[in-house]
């Protein structure tokens, strides 16, 4: 993960959904489009580029060690055997804005190239990217806990601030039926999209590796109030293939509480009446 200056991208494409999970009401804005990545990696956000760079408070994984912080080097516990001078998870580190990854370390790999039968990179992405694979059977699921970058930035800010992740992207590559992502706050079931949604709304065909309508730069906007935390992501086959992750974080004031008004409003009249008495 890594903050980068001011940059700007225009987008390529935009389908707006609107996604809600049972008893919530309307968690997130979801639209599908991205910007041409600068280091060959085919789609990024708007937002954020691998290497030019974007706006503040938006952290990117590329899977990429040439594009992590060299302070705090990724991990290649999941890299592909013969992909380790070129492939980390740059967000697990021991960096202040670290993330915790939960998976089977047999079900999440990152490497380049596609193989078959096993993983596809995403279109016109020759860079390193990640994946997530059952081997044949069950469901496979990787967790992204981003606690920690929040309780950090939280801690920046004081009480009166409330921190949250209010976006997320990802290129999605080769969309299938069976891969689908889950977003939760506290761990509570926030908002969800999935292959089959997307593929819906695309007109793309399941797994095809080529096409704009089955690889897609997803982007998802939440409210402050129900941002998220923890991004899950399940595949129930072979694979469910992604780069380019980005968040974004937003604050807001906390108001007042209504105790806390009324102690402002005592406190404003006592001093109003000693104004009084004064004069007299």
């Amino acid at each position: 993960m890594k903050r980068f200056p001011l940059v700007t991208k225009s987008l390529l494409f935009s389908v707006v959904l609107v996604f809600s999970v049972s008893k919530q009401s309307t968690a997130a804005s979801i639209s599908f489009g991205g910007a041409n990545a600068s280091d060959g990696s085919g789609l990024t956000s708007s937002f954020m580029d691998p290497i030019n760079g974007g706006l503040s408070d938006y952290f990117i994984e590329t899977f990429d060690i040439a594009t992590g912080d060299p302070l705090y080097p990724g991990s290649t516990n999941y890299t592909v055997s013969g992909f380790e001078n070129e492939c980390a998870v740059n967000s697990v580190n021991n960096g202040p804005i670290g993330v915790n990854i939960s998976a089977n370390s047999s079900e999440i790999a990152v490497r380049k190239g596609s193989v078959t039968n096993v993983a596809a990179a995403p279109a016109n992405d020759t860079t390193c990217y990640g994946y997530a694979t059952n081997n044949g059977q069950g469901t496979a699921t990787i967790s992204f806990d981003y606690t920690n970058l929040l309780d950090y930035y939280s801690s920046l800010y004081g009480s009166s601030t409330q921190l949250g992740i209010t976006y997320l992207g990802f290129y999605w590559g080769s969309v299938d039926v069976y891969n689908d992502f889950y977003f939760y706050s506290g761990g509570s079931l926030v908002s969800s999209i999935t292959g089959a949604a997307l593929l819906s709304q695309l007109g793309g065909s399941s797994g095809n590796q080529t096409s704009p309508d089955s690889n897609a730069y997803v982007n998802i906007a939440f409210s402050i109030a129900e941002q998220f935390d923890t991004l899950v992501i399940n595949t129930s086959d072979i694979a469910g293939e992604f780069d380019n992750i980005v968040i974004g974080l937003s604050t807001r004031e906390i108001p007042v509480s209504a105790p806390g008004a009324t102690l402002i409003l005592l406190f404003a009249s006592v001093m109003i009446a000693s104004r009084r008495v004064r004069k007299k």
